[in-house]
């Protein structure tokens, strides 16, 4: 009764310490840190695809509180689920005095909670700041997720809480990908008319970027995407060798390969078209890594070979920062010009490591890396058509710049397939592309009709019968102030608005 008094007034003591905000609490503390894994291995497990040394642990609590006989305390996990743990535990104080604690409930494989019952208190004894070691706490890879948290929390023999300030906890486990990728630096460079779009407009509006090349890159005034590859630590019996990091980066980059270059964009445009596409790994040889352009120069892969991700024995690397340039070489008559508006995004990134297998593969997508745009307006204008025999085809095309400032016109066409006036055309892009029709003053609206018809007709050579083409303007004004009428009529009867990009932009600034 004497012990039973002394209890209650133990725990008494603790409520009221509690409530003033005085009271320790219980810490959890794992032996050799928390377990990692990478998801893959945890993918792997989750579909018997080979096995992992996964070692059990153990945890070691520093009580907070004064316990007693026939009190509870409880082990829980989240993000995961035991494969093992303890049948006992003892409970050390420096005073030489212990505390037995034997497995009630719980603990089997598959669980999230085992409870333990207080078998025996040394009669007087303090518990605060005793330590218990739970040896042989296991977990099943195959469950875990994130970071796995191993709780404790206890119980009097009068089931009220005790030791619960704040309830102790510690990462037993953590499941990461092998490999993180950030973007530090987005694709946003400033496309330059003026320059018929050949090149961005000055290095420190585009970005200086850490190139092999910079000195090249920044005479001709460049982008880059500038990214950090991280390999994630993990233990070493749930590692492999760090394999090839890939990403897909997709976009518009046409612009590397000369306008007379045959086909599309191949593994060696980049290297001798008039664009440049200059990528670095800072420290790591250029064997190391590569940039390949897909056909179509619709997208670029990017890899890093498993030499610039090299683990050491504790499976461990430094970031790995990267840089990828791009600039033309060249102002040429003939260079394809950067595409007008360009949005670029990485997806499908994808990341191995030991031996090929799908499970140790992670996709994910990265998004928007940013995008390129001009300092200027693109009107697209997608049917127009010309000719020179009957039925007579006459136009309107009038450019109104209501800016404060004015700029240049150039303008590129595409001919449609099809047999118009007789004559059989194929689809083709006009040999000549971002051509100079002129200026346009602040304030004009400008009738261009007979520039365009030379420019289609002798320009580009399309003056026999008739044809359909696409337009496209750029022009060096901004494009909320900026827009384009254009029409025709058929015999001088039948006319025909045809509506374009530009139409309806600006109309609250009129």
């Amino acid at each position: 009764m004497k012990a039973n008094s002394k209890f209650l007034r133990g725990a008494l003591a603790i409520a009221v310490a509690t409530s003033c905000g005085y009271a320790s609490a219980s810490t959890i503390a794992v032996v050799g840190g928390a377990h990692s894994v990478t998801s893959a291995r945890v993918a792997e497990a989750a579909a018997s695809i080979g096995t992992l040394n996964t070692a059990n642990k153990t945890a070691i609590v520093t009580l907070g509180a004064q316990y007693s006989a026939n009190g509870r305390v409880t082990l829980s996990l989240t993000n995961g689920t035991f494969s093992a743990t303890p049948t006992s535990a003892t409970c050390s104080s420096a005073a030489d005095q212990s505390m037995s604690l034997s497995r009630e409930s719980g603990g089997a494989a598959g669980s999230t909670t085992v409870t333990y019952l207080v078998t025996g208190v040394s009669s007087g004894q303090d518990t605060n700041g005793d330590t218990c070691t739970f040896e042989g706490v296991g977990l099943q890879v195959a469950t875990l997720s994130g970071n796995t948290k191993l709780e404790f929390t206890a119980k009097n023999n009068l089931n009220s809480d005790i030791d619960n300030t704040a309830i102790g906890s510690a990462i037993i486990a953590s499941v990461q990908d092998q490999f993180a990728f950030v973007s530090k630096t987005d694709l946003n460079g400033i496309i330059d008319v003026e320059a018929a779009q050949l090149r961005f407009t000055t290095a420190s509006e585009a970005g200086t970027p850490d190139v092999a090349a910079a000195a090249l890159a920044r005479a001709q005034g460049s982008d880059a995407l500038s990214f950090f590859v991280r390999s994630v630590s993990v233990s070493s019996v749930n590692s492999a060798a760090q394999g090839t990091f890939e990403t897909t980066i997709a976009g518009d980059f046409s612009f590397i390969k000369s306008a007379s270059e045959a086909g599309t964009c191949s593994a060696g445009s980049a290297t001798g078209g008039d664009g440049r596409i200059a990528m670095t790994v800072a420290g790591i040889a250029d064997t190391a890594y590569s940039v390949t352009v897909a056909d179509g120069c619709q997208s670029l892969l990017v890899k890093l070979q498993p030499a610039v991700l090299q683990a050491t024995a504790a499976h461990t690397t430094a970031g790995i920062g990267s840089t990828i340039a791009f600039f033309k070489t060249t102002a040429s008559a003939d260079g394809t010009p950067f595409a007008p508006v360009a949005s670029f995004t990485t997806s499908g990134s994808r990341f191995g490591y030991g031996a090929a297998s799908s499970a140790r593969e992670q996709t994910v997508t990265i998004g928007s890396v940013g995008s390129w745009t001009t300092n200027g307006t693109t009107i697209d204008v997608p049917y127009m058509p010309f000719g020179t025999t009957s039925p007579a085809i006459s136009h309107v095309i009038t450019l109104n710049n209501r800016a404060t400032t004015g700029g240049a016109v150039r303008v590129s066409a595409w001919r449609a397939a099809g047999t118009y006036g007789g004559v059989a055309q194929t689809a083709v892009a006009c040999a000549s592309q971002n051509v100079n029709i002129g200026d346009i003053a602040a304030g004009e609206s400008k009738n261009i009709t007979t520039a365009v018809t030379n420019y289609v007709q002798q320009t580009c050579g399309w003056g026999t019968g008739q044809t359909r083409v696409a337009l496209r303007f750029s022009v060096a004004t901004p494009a909320a102030s900026t827009e384009l009428y254009s029409s025709f009529t058929v015999d001088g009867t039948r006319s025909n608005v045809v509506p374009n990009s530009s139409n309806g932009r600006g109309a609250t600034t009129r």
